[in-house]
């Protein structure tokens, strides 16, 4: 819902004053960029000669011990967004190749469920290794295991052992072999986040350290002004790495998302983006020009501040091999919004934000994912064809594999950056790391049911109701 070349245009009008010229508000956005590129003496924005920016890099061939390196397992990890979950039953789902199961330990009263705390555990049974999310939240607020009833409460003890005859069940269920794996958890801006480490250390230190939030939602005076909207979710088949070299790349908008963010044949043009922040092991990189500020938090949250008052929190975090969830919202100024910023396409926010239902919001949400969806998965495949890959021990590295003579890529760049230098080359997957092989078809890509719906509350209710309309339709017809 932002139209770039609007952004340019009065970015224009602004450097065209400073400059002691003028610039029509009537001119379309060409005109507007031939305007800027008329005044870019006086404003130091001449186009810069080609560069190839990663061979530029006095860091590129540094032994990684110069730097300190990211601790993978010491973060936090949106998982879920609490109001897609259905509370009544466990929901699984991955992080960096663990299998996890997440339930609410809340009971049911009079047939209706009150909601507890939500958990997060392995995803296996301590007995034989059953997976815990083909079970049951019973009323009690327990996790049933439906191979042999085995039941958990939130702390991961075992509450009921049906098998063990009644002199020893108290010994078996007290047998620390007997207790469930379980993840540190944290509730933040309506997600789920889950901290991998479960060591008695690791959990002290999960406890001391904050996830990757967007700030304006927490300051006592910016939370006046500044409002979240409806959290959308969607497994892609696409890695980690190559979701965020995209999030950090501004220039695709206008071509890859063709019609909604901008026109792939008339828009494209040259415009600055120049580092914002350094490289730093816990605190990322990012990046800033006329689309706004790129910051690249490590591990999941890419912040796309803009003019005009709108803030994307782009999540994404690490699921399996060539596979990862994407966790997204809005984030917008109602003060900045309520002016003539002309910047943000009023007409199209509102379609996001207005009385729109959230079934719908998350259809629409999912095209806009398409548009580059399988863009990515096969740039990823191109990339493992070549011998590059983002992971230790890689053949060859990004910048043998990719040209990047321009300035717009310095987003992408420097977080590829980040992560050869100060992440070990990638993630540490706690599976086995292979690459799973090409789709040749794009039907697994634009699968809304199952990288989506199912796991929606929401848009899964929806669809049985269009359902149960369509059977009614189709009954009325031939009645």
């Amino acid at each position: 819902p932002f139209e770039y070349p609007r952004r340019r245009a009065k970015a224009v009008r602004r450097h065209a004053a400073a400059a002691g010229t003028t610039a029509s508000p009537g001119e379309d956005t060409r005109k507007g960029i031939t305007q800027r590129r008329s005044t870019a003496t006086a404003l130091d924005f001449v186009t810069p000669p080609e560069i190839d920016f990663a061979d530029t890099d006095e860091q590129a061939d540094q032994d990684k011990s110069a730097h300190k390196q990211f601790e993978w397992m010491k973060a936090w990890y949106p998982v879920h967004v609490l109001d897609c979950m259905d509370p009544g039953r466990p929901h699984k789902t991955q992080l960096m190749g663990l299998n996890i199961v997440i339930w609410n330990d809340g009971p049911t009263v009079d047939g209706k469920k009150v909601l507890g705390e939500w958990k997060v555990f392995e995803d296996a049974c301590p007995h034989r290794q059953a997976p815990l999310s083909e079970g049951r939240v019973e009323d009690d607020g327990s996790l049933l295991c439906s191979y042999h009833a085995w039941r958990f409460n939130g702390k991961g003890d075992l509450t009921d052992l049906p098998y063990s005859p009644e002199h020893l069940k108290e010994k078996h269920m007290c047998s620390c072999r007997a207790k469930c794996k379980v993840y540190p958890t944290r509730v933040e801006d309506g997600l789920l986040f889950v901290w991998p480490d479960t060591t008695p250390l690791g959990i002290v230190e999960s406890a001391a350290k904050e996830p990757p939030l967007i700030e304006e939602l927490h300051d006592p005076e910016l939370s006046k002004k500044w409002i979240k909207f409806p959290v959308n979710l969607r497994d892609l088949e696409l890695g980690w790495d190559v979701f965020f070299e995209n999030a950090m790349d501004p220039s695709h908008f206008l071509v890859a998302h063709h019609n909604i963010t901008g026109n792939r044949y008339t828009d494209p043009k040259w415009f600055a983006m120049k580092p914002w922040r350094p490289l730093d092991t816990d605190g990322g990189v990012a990046v800033r020009g006329i689309p706004g500020v790129f910051d690249f938090r490590p591990p999941c949250l890419v912040k796309n501040q803009q003019d005009g008052g709108v803030i994307f929190a782009i999540y994404n975090t690490p699921t399996t091999p060539g596979h990862c969830r994407h966790i997204g919202f809005l984030v917008l100024d109602t003060e900045t919004l309520a002016g003539d910023s002309g910047v943000v396409d009023k007409k199209s926010v509102e379609l996001f934000t207005g009385p729109v239902p959230v079934w719908l919001q998350h259809l629409l949400t999912s095209f806009f994912l398409h548009q580059d969806a399988v863009l990515l998965h096969h740039q990823e495949q191109n990339f493992r064809d070549r011998g590059f890959l983002a992971q230790k021990g890689t053949e060859k590295q990004f910048k043998e594999v990719s040209y990047t003579p321009n300035e717009v890529d310095i987003g992408s760049i420097q977080f590829r950056r980040w992560l050869r230098t100060r992440a070990g080359g990638g993630v540490p997957w706690k599976c086995d790391p292979t690459l799973p092989p090409r789709l040749m078809t794009n039907e697994k890509i634009f699968d809304v049911w199952n990288s989506h719906t199912k796991n929606c509350q929401c848009c899964k209710e929806a669809y049985g109701n269009i359902n149960l309309l369509k059977n009614a339709s189709y009954a009325s017809a031939f009645g």
